[in-house]
């Protein structure tokens, strides 16, 4: 109300000013009178006058102006109001949209994943929180047996120095519970500050550097007795976050995708927890076999422990039972602890059942171990292309994209049978599981 009261008030003053106070005109009248002629006299009030009907002439223009600010700021606020109504109104729009978006596009076109592909530090805290959430809804979702947690403090522990550094672990399709340790603490340090490019968005580094790490792996691994070159190389999924974010007993569901394709996994141990313990442990059973999908084991509210298909949806609800067991000894499941350091490199084939080391969650601490995670795909000899089942719902970017590309191929060759589908990948194209090539 300030500027409308400042120009009311102007416009009373200049009114005031045309009256003249009734002392003031006689005191004037009677000097006039004494000592100014009839001719002085006229031409003072004469002057007198019109200066009085100048600014009354002015009060209208003021009294205008008044109403003009005062009508501005009533309008202003009306504006900043519509404004406001329809900024909520917009984000509203917007965000259905976004709801929208995310049910009918391919989840790699979806404007979350545009986001990450523009902005690198977006995806870097979409796979904290992913880890995050996997760290504490596995073990709610999937509960490890209470004998399991009774012997993780008495579990033997095992390191490079337990490995035959000659035997080649076997990666074929059908190997079972294969894995070694071996020192790779000459790449630590390029892996490292390749991690911490690739995290900003430079990914040259990374490809160099893993690399680099495969032709030291390549001589410790064997399919069917046969050596393997870089070229028929594909890495997939790679993660390189803190924290033990897998507290399941499992071998790993994303292999679903690729239907009898060789393979093994990578861990590296970049940085090591501060504390004890925090690291992987290794499971073995005889009940494992070479024709099982991946495949976790929980226990159910009865006490029973439970064998179940591995589609890595975390949804216990919709598991698939392949077994069930009275109990924990039932299943023969032995653990061991994982006794490595920075430095130190895990190689194991798919079918390979460990677990992040679940004690520090159970402790209500965030262990700060870093381990760089990859799993490395096979190609068969002379061909460019992995077989693909196109229909695997998985949880990355890169599944959507990969399956999305498959039907693709399938629809232009006119494939009949689409239950695998075999697709052209490079051996960075699938990467990075949070970012699809596009």
């Amino acid at each position: 109300m300030a500027p409308c009261s400042k120009k009311a008030g102007a416009a009373s003053r200049v009114a005031s000013e045309f009256v003249v106070p009734r002392s003031v005109s006689n005191s004037t009248k009677t000097t006039h009178n004494v000592t100014a002629s009839p001719e002085a006299t006229y031409c003072y009030y004469l002057g007198s006058l019109v200066t009085k009907l100048d600014r009354v002439a002015r009060i209208p223009k003021v009294v205008a102006e008044s109403a003009a600010a005062c009508v501005s700021k009533y309008e202003r606020r009306a504006r900043l109001k519509y404004l406001s109504v329809k900024s909520v109104r917009a984000i509203l729009v917007l965000l259905l949209f976004l709801a929208l978006s995310s049910c009918v596009l391919p989840r790699h076109r979806t404007p979350l994943a545009v986001l990450i592909k523009l902005f690198p530090t977006t995806k870097n805290q979409v796979k904290r929180l992913y880890t995050k959430i996997m760290a504490t809804a596995s073990p709610k979702i999937l509960p490890l047996p209470r004998d399991v947690v009774s012997q993780l403090d008495t579990a033997p522990f095992i390191s490079v120095r337990d490995f035959d550094a000659s035997k080649p672990v076997d990666i074929s399709s059908d190997a079972v519970g294969q894995f070694k340790i071996i020192n790779a603490s000459a790449h630590l340090g390029s892996l490292s500050r390749a991690v911490n490019s690739h995290e900003a968005g430079q990914s040259d580094p990374i490809y160099k550097a893993l690399d680099s790490l495969l032709m030291s792996i390549l001589p410790h691994i064997r399919r069917d007795q046969s050596s393997i070159v870089l070229q028929e190389l594909v890495y997939y999924s790679m993660l390189s976050e803190r924290g033990a974010y897998f507290p399941v007993i499992h071998w790993d569901g994303p292999w679903l995708q690729f239907p009898g394709v060789d393979g093994f996994q990578v861990w590296y141990l970049m940085e090591e927890n501060d504390t004890e313990g925090g690291n992987m442990f290794m499971a073995h059973t005889n009940d494992l076999h070479k024709d099982d999908p991946p495949v976790n084991y929980f226990q159910s509210n009865d006490g029973s422990v439970i064998k179940a298909i591995n589609d890595f949806d975390f949804d216990s609800s919709n598991d698939i039972p392949l077994k069930t067991f009275s109990d924990f000894n039932e299943t023969g499941l032995e653990l061991q602890y994982l006794d490595m350091h920075a430095g130190d490199c895990l190689i194991f084939s798919k079918r390979t059942l460990h677990m992040s080391d679940p004690r520090p969650f159970f402790a209500g601490l965030s262990p700060k171990r870093r381990a760089l995670n990859v799993r490395v795909i096979i190609r068969d000899k002379g061909r460019d292309t992995i077989p693909v089942y196109p229909s695997y719902k998985g949880q990355f970017l890169i599944d959507s994209w990969l399956g999305y590309r498959a039907l693709n191929q399938a629809g232009k060759s006119k494939q009949t049978v689409k239950n695998i589908v075999h697709v052209p990948i490079s051996r960075f194209d699938m990467l990075d599981a949070f970012q699809s090539p596009w």
